[in-house]
């Protein structure tokens, strides 16, 4: 007889395809009966067993259709038929087989003659088990601290492009602040609040047990302008993600100063849950429109006065046409004109029959009339899609998964783009009895050729449609001759105004902003495991990136009147180099999971830029071609790290856990060694007290958990030593000058130093369909890292100090129900999170007086620290009111505290350094559905938040521009105006009278020097909002369906949608604008203002899923 030879099952597997229940015609099947008998027959044994049997579903009975049999430890091996049927000759000596099948349990069974195999569901198994810190699996019942799953499914079902966009609304306690609708944008995660006045908060990001960047990439002042290159964390593509786990305060411990933010766990996809060899393809695509749009007027053109109300007050002896052509407005060359100069709209009303010479009409007078839509005209309809390619495998010794991707957007503002390539790769190989290998890698390559700039800046385009503009401007004229050229070949610079702004077709077809970014990260493991119960690990892991943003000024009549460009290339490795032991052992009633570990960790970052502010030629940009000194700058920094850590976790009798953890820490950043220690013990009560849930119909799981931690958040490099730099802006005679930084550097500088605890508890009702968690956690933050200014006596303008206390507290609830359950009927599962955070500044630093701290400023607004207050308060120009100083004066009642204060000209009376809001939010709330019935599933997304202010820049130059809709509405232009009564009905406001009281206003102004009252604290609204996140409808071909073709196994369409809708927003939300908006920095600088930022897209697409 012949030695037994390889056979390869999977294509045994292909014939007989992988569905249960189809109906084939007799002929048919006795075929594909016969060719797996036929491929059986391969396998040519000197002595061997026949073993026969049947694979079926727990649940339901149902046969199990291509699911593996395998012998353990060899490759013979068999896929079921289409009754759950299988036959296999079984060498002698062989004592077990292997039977597994995707989605369901694998189990090790004797060999039996013959043998019925049940295979249970493994979504419940999936849910128990989740992903730790240092990329460690554990039973989710034995944990004492709040961990919260999304899925692979949940984060791709609704075609999301990046994975903030994906992970938003779906955890508790997590907010995202997207900066913006233009392509690429970045974004800004806080989990549990904020409690620290760093810029950077962001939580520290691992995959697969490795720590990458999430950096941001931008360029500008973080105060007025900038382009946006996005986020780090969104060059990974989430169909390559199994899952993310989200990390909060104790349970973060394991990464000791790089913990203080909180940890996001993504596990990215592998071969090991296929079975044999699988192709799969993952694409979408969609249609992208802008959503939202600023609420504008459309009564009042360009100009000035030319109002009816300023023609009878100014000059009522002419008539309205006469008047608007000598007063309001008359077009010449835009700047000698009757104010054509005014990029405002203040000027002649709108559709009122008047004819007026404009900038489209060559010299002649055409009718004056509105365009409501030009704005919107601007903009159009984007694309986005992502396309996925992916191999996976999987054996007894063996796993890999490889993928391809392609993610492409072209965005609604004209010109702009953004493209990813990636390509990834997950391997783990057994080698042997004791070792096994993995690998896990990831390459990404970025490339737009144009990103939209934002704030305000003359390469903005939003900056001049939605406030500084003209309601009348015809876009399609811009459109068509933005690239004008005189008789000499120079562009004309077709526009409707020559003041300030740019044609914006003009700026984003000349005055790009390009970008590449190439990135690989990754790691690799040799696994050590000369035990059951213990397991070695030698873990690497590398992040890498280099990018290189080139910004191009033709010509920029605010900023580059004279051409210019900028290039700035950032580089920047991250080594991590782990050495884990984990044990996991029982003995008797009590378990035991133990790891030790240690880490070196290497970080270099670069950056380089270079340019001109002018140049010689307009469109040549290179710096031989500079006009005046080239603009130049080097900086670079270097930290490195060594950690040591462990962690053991006792449990008994699968009732009681107590887990304990150290971390020890040692940064070139800072002198001293730091050691941060955990503790936490959890319950299960039902276990111990298996009367509490008596049969489960009532209560089925009871779980109480409480735990302490201690945990850092480390500063950057170079703030303990004295730091020299080179500076070309203050060269002399063209040499670069050495300068000191103006911070006095602090040796003994600490990391900020978090203490948190929580208590918790976990529910089951009516055999767990209904499933409660609720946490509540308290965390006081110390050494808070703060610039403080000091005398210039000293030599320095600052110094580094750890002072200061923030205290947070906050409840988190999960609530998630199986309602309807039915085999062929309607399945509904909802999910709510609910989060809700109190932070308070408990103190700065008393010793010096310092009461307040900068966090983030643009137009004169501050965000800022105030002791007793909530982090974030809103600072500024704000109105003077009635206090209890005036009441106590005896010029005014105690009714009218709170009542705004108007001068003689009965306009808004105002103070500094007024606290008039403050950007955290009272509450998040999200309620994700889901529903199937039979192949269909269908559901949505939710997302509240309520309370948050927000600053903006978009009503306060809109209002003072008059284009927002405020400044036209109830026809406050065309009469004299009482505050109170014609504005802001919904405040008081008061007079003084002759005796020097305060007595209800009555005195009249006009709406253009209401308007024009600057006052910060107007231009601040409610950030409250309700919005449809996101839906999906997909329908999954039948099984039977899908076996005819040969070729595909599974195949799932959808309809997707994204920021479907804006349902609700806060009355104080005058212009209705998008509370998600943010300002031109993607830090903490940045949040709670609103900055005329690209508005946000409404998606609707197509999405399929195909298995090969």
């Amino acid at each position: 007889m012949k030695k037994n030879v390889l056979f390869d099952y999977q294509i045994q597997k292909d014939v007989i395809t992988n569905f249960k229940g189809m109906k084939m015609e007799k002929g048919r099947l006795i075929l594909l009966v016969a060719a797996s008998a036929c491929m059986g027959s391969m396998i040519a044994t000197a002595q061997t067993t026949k073993v026969t049997g049947k694979v079926i579903s727990l649940e339901d009975n149902t046969p199990v259709i291509g699911a593996t049999v395998v012998v353990k430890g060899t490759t013979t091996g068999t896929v079921t038929d289409f009754d759950g049927a299988f036959s296999l000759e079984v060498p002698d000596g062989a004592k077990t087989l292997v039977i597994s099948y995707v989605g369901m349990q694998s189990q090790e069974l004797a060999v039996k003659p013959q043998m019925t195999i049940k295979l249970a569901s493994d979504s419940h198994n999936l849910d128990e088990v989740v992903v730790t810190a240092m990329g460690l699996t554990r039973e989710k019942k034995s944990l004492a601290y709040a961990v919260q799953e999304v899925g692979s499914e949940d984060l791709t079902k609704a075609g999301q492009l990046n994975v903030t966009s994906a992970l938003s609304g779906k955890v508790a306690g997590v907010q995202i602040n997207q900066f913006g609708g233009s392509v690429g944008a970045s974004s800004r995660i806080s989990i549990r609040g904020n409690s620290s006045l760093q810029r950077d908060q962001q939580p520290l990001i691992v995959v697969d047990g490795v720590p990458i960047s999430n950096d941001t990439q931008r360029t500008g002042d973080n105060t007025y302008n900038g382009v946006d290159y996005g986020s780090g964390l969104n060059d990974i593509n989430p169909e390559d993600i199994e899952s993310m786990t989200v990390l909060k305060g104790g349970s973060a411990a394991l990464y000791g100063m790089r913990a203080g933010n909180g940890v996001i766990l993504i596990t990215t996809k592998s071969g090991k849950k296929n079975n044999g060899v699988k192709v799969s393809y993952d694409g979408n695509i969609t249609i992208d429109r802008v959503a939202n749009l600023s609420k504008l007027q459309n009564s009042y053109g360009q100009g000035n006065n030319g109002d009816e109300y300023h023609w009878q007050l100014n000059a009522p002896d002419l008539t309205y046409q006469e008047y608007a052509e000598q007063y309001g407005f008359n077009w010449v060359d835009g700047s000698n004109g009757i104010n054509d100069f005014y990029d405002e709209s203040w000027g002649p009303r709108l559709d009122a029959g008047l004819n007026l010479v404009q900038y489209d009409s060559n010299g002649e007078k055409v009718p004056w009339i509105s365009r409501p839509n030009n704005v919107k005209d601007f903009f159009q309809t984007g694309v986005s899609q992502n396309h996925t390619i992916s191999v996976a495998a999987n054996s007894e010794k063996a796993s890999t998964r490889a993928s391809l991707s392609y993610r492409g957007q072209t965005g609604t503002v004209p010109n702009t783009d953004q493209k990813r390539y990636s390509a990834s790769l997950n391997t783990s190989i057994k080698l042997n009895k004791y070792f096994t290998y993995d690998l896990s890698t990831s390459y990404t390559r970025t490339q737009s050729d144009n990103l939209v700039g934002q704030g305000y800046g003359g390469n903005n385009p939003i900056n001049s449609l939605f406030a500084w503009s003209g309601r009348q401007i015809n876009m399609q004229t811009l459109k068509e001759n933005w690239d004008q050229k005189d008789a000499a070949g120079n562009y004309t610079y077709y526009n409707w105004n020559t003041n300030y702004h740019m044609n914006p077709y003009f700026t984003v077809y000349e005055n790009t902003n390009s970008y590449q970014r190439d990135r690989v990260f990754g790691k690799t493991s040799l696994y050590y495991q000369p035990f059951d119960f213990l397991k070695i690990e030698g873990r690497a892991g590398l992040d890498y990136y280099n990018s290189t943003a080139f910004e191009r000024h033709y010509i920029d009549r605010s900023d580059y009147p004279e051409g210019g460009f900028l290039q700035t290339n950032d580089k920047n490795t991250e080594l991590n180099l782990d050495l884990i032991a984990s044990f996991n052992k029982t003995f008797g009633d009590f378990n035991i999971t133990a790891m030790a570990g240690a880490n070196y960790r290497d970080v270099s970052w670069e950056n380089t830029e270079f340019g001109a502010a002018a140049l010689t030629v307009l469109g040549v940009y290179t710096i031989a071609n500079k006009k005046g000194d080239a603009v130049t700058s080097m900086d670079h920094s270097h930290i490195r790290s060594n950690s040591v850590y462990a962690n053991a976790s006792v449990g008994w009798k699968n009732q009681l856990y107590l887990d304990v953890s150290a971390r020890n820490d040692w940064s070139s950043t800072i002198n001293e060694a730091f050691f941060y220690p955990s503790a936490s013990l959890s319950w299960i009560a039902t276990e111990t007290l298996p009367w509490l849930k008596g049969d489960g119909s009532a209560l089925s799981f009871l779980k109480l958990r409480g735990g302490w931690a201690e945990i850092g958040n480390a500063t950057t490099a170079y703030r303990n030593r004295a730091y020299y730099y080179l500076d070309t802006d203050g060269s002399f005679n063209g040499v670069a000058q050495i300068y000191k930084s103006t911070t006095y550097p602090n040796e003994n500088l600490k990391p900020e130093s978090i203490k948190t605890w929580e208590i918790g508890a976990e529910f089951g009702f009516l055999h767990d369909r209904l499933r409660l968690d609720v946490a509540y956690y308290h965390k006081t933050t110390t050494n808070q890292i703060l610039n403080v200014t000091v005398p210039y006596s000293t030599g320095y303008s600052s110094l580094l100090i750890n002072a200061g206390e923030i205290q947070n507290k906050g409840v988190e609830i999960q609530l998630s129900g199986d309602i309807l359950q039915s085999k062929k009927g309607l399945n509904w599962t909802s999910t709510f999170n609910f989060s809700k955070d109190k932070s308070k500044v408990i103190e700065l630093y008393p010793e010096m007086g310092l009461d307040t701290y900068g966090i983030g400023w643009t137009w004169g607004v501050a965000t800022q620290a105030v002791e007793g207050e909530k982090w974030g308060s809103l600072v500024g120009t704000g109105f003077a009111r009635i206090t209890a100083d005036d009441v106590k004066a005896g010029t005014a009642t105690a009714d009218q505290i709170g009542a705004i204060k108007v001068n003689s000209n009965g306009l808004a009376q105002t103070e500094s350094a007024v606290n008039f809001g403050n950007v955290t939010p009272d509450f998040l709330l999200n309620w994700r559905n889901d529903f199937t019935i039979q192949n269909f599933n269908f559901g949505f997304l939710l997302d509240l938040r309520v309370g948050g202010d927000i600053w903006s820049q978009t009503m306060s130059h809109s209002y003072t521009a008059g284009t927002s809709i405020v400044t036209a509405e109830n026809g406050v232009r065309e009469r004299a105006i009482v505050a109170g009564v014609d504005v802001m009905d919904d405040e008081r406001f008061v007079m003084q009278d002759a005796n020097g009281n305060w007595v209800t206003n009555t005195i009249k102004t006009d709406a253009y020097s209401w308007f024009k009252n600057d006052v910060a604290e107007y231009y601040t609204f409610d950030g409250s909002f309700l919005k449809l996140r996101e839906a999906y409808i997909s329908y999954t071909f039948p099984k039977a369906w899908m076996a005819k073709t040969r070729y595909i196994s599974n195949a799932t369409v959808s309809l997707i949608g994204n920021n479907l809708a804006l349902l609700w927003v806060h009355k104080s939300n005058k212009m209705r604008l998008d509370p998600e908006t943010g300002g031109v920095s993607s830090d903490s600088r940045g949040v709670g203002f609103e900055q005329a930022a690209v508005p946000s897209s409404r998606s609707f697409g197509l999405k399929v899923n195909l298995t090969f």
